[in-house]
């Protein structure tokens, strides 16, 4: 039996592994939903009424969709939609939509650019020689001077840039459905409609194009299939985290969930919450203290300097302060690195510190382990940094 896949499903693997097994896996249905998706939900389907009702020789007016679109909005609103910017309220995103949608009404009337073929419209894409099949909805199919063109609804905030266009495997995909199904379809054009920007992008992609998308899909589904056998799913953070609908049972924030609906004095004296409040606490002391160690460190050092001792006495410990003088040669951030490893790589001993080794060819530097020539040309390079180290040891009474 095939196993279907959509680019939805790949798209959620490929940001989450986790999310993919609630949704597809273990098919746990979601309990919330976040606002972007409702309202992107609401104007897919005023755009749907308006090419419904054109299809039927009815232009729609523009209050008449807008009424539709409310309605809609009423129907559908609940409290399991939530607002992930706290700043804002449904009504915000209630209003965001309206103006999208009068801003596309008022750039496409009457309407007439192109007919449309079919809207909401199912495909299945067989993927040959493999037991998969994907399938998708084309939000509106439409054929002009005999071209066939895919038009996807946007709604986002964020206007993708051409490379990422280019490499869209959304609408790519939805091409090759289309030619699949209609003998005639030998010319496609990709249609985006960021309405949020009230803008539109359109491509052409050859048939070499589609089928690298087509075969890296493939190898993608198989991945998918890998971790499916394995049970190998993992949470992967990324700033689409806060619109999840699974982030109550999710491991990464099930807890975060946990303390905020408790009130807020017993959340304090939540058993996880507790914990590592006092583990920041010591952590923090222990930082404290480490600054505190460091600067009495470099007091002992500077008074055994001053009066020329190296062991410094105190009640029940003495300190034996020894400094070395080691050689420091730039890390891989510094501006001169670059120009140091051509250096050893003209000299041909480059190798001898393999991905440089900068504490190893510190360690050479300093014990004449290099030839003369080169230690004299690497002198440029090279910072001489005091370390200073201090221990402790039993004074005589303790021994």
């Amino acid at each position: 039996m095939p196993h279907v896949y959509s680019h939805s499903r790949i798209s959620t693997f490929e940001n989450c592994p986790l999310k993919f097994k609630y949704r597809y896996v273990e098919k746990i249905k979601s309990t919330r939903g976040n606002i972007e998706a409702f309202m992107g939900s609401r104007v897919h389907e005023t755009f749907e009424k308006l090419y419904k009702d054109k299809m039927f020789h009815k232009v729609c007016e523009l209050e008449e969709l807008l009424d539709f679109y409310n309605q809609r909005w009423e129907k559908e609103m609940d409290d399991s939609i939530f607002v992930v910017k706290e700043e804002y309220s449904p009504e915000n995103y209630r209003r965001m939509g309206e103006e999208y949608i009068k801003s596309y009404y008022e750039k496409y009337k009457p309407f007439d650019d192109g007919k449309t073929i079919a809207l909401e419209k199912m495909v299945i894409l067989p993927l040959d020689g493999t037991p998969y099949k994907l399938k998708g909805i084309i939000d509106r199919l439409s054929e002009r001077d005999g071209v066939y063109e895919i038009h996807d609804y946007k709604t986002s905030l964020t206007l993708p840039t051409k490379e990422e266009v280019e490499n869209d495997r959304q609408l790519s995909l939805y091409a090759l459905a289309v030619k699949d199904m209609y003998d005639d379809a030998d010319d496609i054009e990709l249609i985006w409609h960021y309405v949020a920007f009230n803008k539109e992008l359109r491509i052409k992609k050859d048939d070499e194009a589609l089928q690298k998308i087509k075969e890296d899909t493939i190898k993608k589904i198989i991945e998918i299939e890998k971790a499916i056998e394995e049970d190998d799913f993992y949470p992967r953070k990324s700033a689409l985290c806060p619109y999840c609908e699974y982030q109550e049972i999710c491991p990464l924030f099930k807890h975060k969930h946990v303390v905020d609906k408790l009130p807020p004095e017993e959340a304090r004296w939540e058993d996880g919450h507790a914990l590592v409040n006092r583990y920041w606490e010591v952590e923090s002391k222990i930082k404290e203290l480490e600054k505190i160690k460091e600067e009495l460190k470099e007091k002992i050092v500077q008074y055994a300097l001053r009066n020329k001792v190296q062991y410094v006495y105190g009640s029940e410990k003495i300190a034996n302060v020894k400094i070395y003088e080691n050689p420091w040669f730039p890390e891989s951030k510094d501006p001169r690195r670059e120009e140091m490893e051509e250096l050893l790589k003209k000299e041909g001993i480059y190798r001898n510190f393999t991905r440089l080794d900068t504490i190893a060819l510190s360690n050479a530097y300093k014990n004449d382990e290099l030839p003369p020539v080169i230690k004299e040309k690497l002198e440029k390079y090279v910072q001489i940094k005091k370390v200073t180290r201090i221990y402790l040891r039993k004074t005589e009474r303790e021994e």
